[in-house]
């Protein structure tokens, strides 16, 4: 069972661990998605403070989240616009609570000023940019510590398998009404088979296949002005490229254009690439299913 931290006991650790930051005198607790997250005062400062969820599918170890934090350290330093975590008083990005239930851990990050993104057509040019920048960078970052490959296992076998699970299981954690609707979303799909053939096509030794934020949507970016944060890198994998563009095809198609001519005005896209964003919005709606059905046995239901 994941505990949900009172904001006492939040408050509580953050003075003990972030000292050097000064004196924390607010905290309220946001909300429990894949995790739980806390807004934070320190003087005239925000922060927001994330409770890890244990039991994730894509979180192999806990390495993996010293994979995250390591990264946007890196891509922070290389000038990329994102949230990086503050350093504990013991000189770590990364800490660890003692809850009823076991070991959670732990990190406290800035807060991103501004507001979600609107989708203005100047924005979508900026993110685009801003995407490819990260991709670029985050070829020269190295870790010791592994991480997930959003690879056909991760994108396309294990969602189809935990909702299979659902039909075949006696406890369910949707109900048949839901269930009918994923199965019937999945049958309605192009033959599976065959968007992985196309995806699959990609070059995964190259630049096509690499480190990615993995969850970008308008909730993870903010806008202060024409100053674009990106946050959230909670899923940030091995993946493709072409798949961090997936968004696109819930957009009009003049903000589509623009997100991809940023994108294109630093990196630009193979005609394989280009051709798999609308494969990868196909899975990305099945992916999508199976990591929230997957992320619900890690959810235990409190409130403060």
């Amino acid at each position: 069972m994941n505990t949900l931290l009172t904001s006492a006991e939040v408050l509580k650790l953050v003075n003990a661990e972030y000292r050097s930051l000064g004196q924390a005198h607010h905290c309220k607790f946001l909300r429990r998605g894949f995790n739980d997250h806390y807004l934070i005062g320190i003087g005239t400062e925000w922060y927001i403070f994330r409770v890890y969820l244990n039991h994730k599918n894509y979180i192999e170890s806990p390495d993996a989240f010293k994979f995250e934090l390591d990264l946007l350290d890196y891509l922070y330093s290389a000038g990329i616009p994102v949230a990086p975590a503050s350093r504990r008083d013991n000189g770590e990005s990364l800490g660890w609570t003692a809850t009823a239930f076991g070991n959670r851990a732990f990190a406290l990050f800035s807060y991103a000023e501004g507001d979600a993104l609107s989708v203005t057509p100047e924005q979508c040019f900026i993110l685009g940019r801003t995407a490819a920048e990260l991709h670029l960078a985050a070829n020269g970052f190295q870790s010791e510590y592994r991480r997930y490959h959003l690879d056909r296992t991760y994108l396309v076998d294990e969602p189809l398998k935990i909702i299979a699970q659902q039909r075949n299981k006696e406890f369910r954690i949707v109900s048949e009404q839901e269930l009918e609707e994923f199965e019937e979303m999945i049958s309605s799909m192009q033959p599976i088979e065959e968007l992985v053939e196309i995806i699959t096509s990609l070059d995964v030794s190259g630049d096509e296949f690499g480190i990615i934020h993995c969850d970008l949507h308008p909730g993870n970016i903010h806008f202060n002005g024409s100053q674009l944060t990106l946050f959230d890198f909670d899923h940030c994998a091995y993946g493709w490229r072409a798949y961090e563009l997936a968004l696109t095809e819930y957009m009009p198609e003049s903000q589509k254009l623009e997100l991809l001519k940023g994108y294109e005005s630093v990196r630009p896209l193979s005609k394989g690439e280009r051709d798999c964003i609308p494969v990868f919005a196909k899975l990305r709606r099945l992916w999508n299913i199976g990591d929230s059905l997957a992320i619900e046995p890690a959810r235990a239901q409190s409130s403060e």
